[in-house]
Order: structure tokens, then sequence, then C-alpha cells
């Protein structure tokens, strides 16, 4: 998994601004824990997308959207990484 438009903190376990000419970033594991009607994102959350593909609007078949993964925004608001387009990508398909 990639993550696109930030980087990731590892000690923190939070979005960070992306390095100097880094594309994407590699995310550590995630392991998802299913739960029964999940209650609204608290404050300091981003609903980040994660895709298939780069291309993000898919093809005429099938969309790449997979699922929205929740992470924690750092000292950003959730905004900022709307704004940047930060997605996390299954495939580096350039």
């Amino acid at each position: 998994m990639f993550l696109q438009g930030a980087g990731w903190d590892k000690r923190n376990a939070c979005l960070v601004e992306a390095e100097p000419m880094q594309l994407v970033c590699a995310m550590p594991s995630i392991h998802f824990k299913p739960v029964e009607n999940k209650k609204k994102s608290g404050k300091g959350i981003y609903s980040c997308p994660c895709y298939y593909y780069s291309q993000r609007s898919g093809s005429s078949r099938h969309t790449s959207f997979v699922v929205g993964i929740e992470l924690k925004t750092g000292d950003k608001p959730p905004d900022h990484w709307i704004k940047r387009g930060t997605a996390l990508l299954l495939s580096l398909d350039y």
C-alpha cells in the first residue's frame, strides 16, 4: 500500500508533509477491525480514500475506489489533506 500526496510519520502514526520530490510513500501494514454501526469520525481524523490504481476514476467496467481508511492528521486539519488530494494506492501503475 502506498500513500500519495503526503508522507507517513511512523513514530507518531500520522500524516505529515511528504519529503521534496517524493511522489509516493510506502505505508506500513494496516489491520482492519470490523465494527458494527461506527460513529462519526472524530476531530483530527482524515477519511483517506483507497484506490486499486493510480488512475482514480477507474474504467468503464469498474471503479478504482475500494474503501475509506481513517488516518490521524497530525498537526494539520483534515481539510489540508483533502486539498492535497491525499489517497492510498494499492498499485503503482504509472
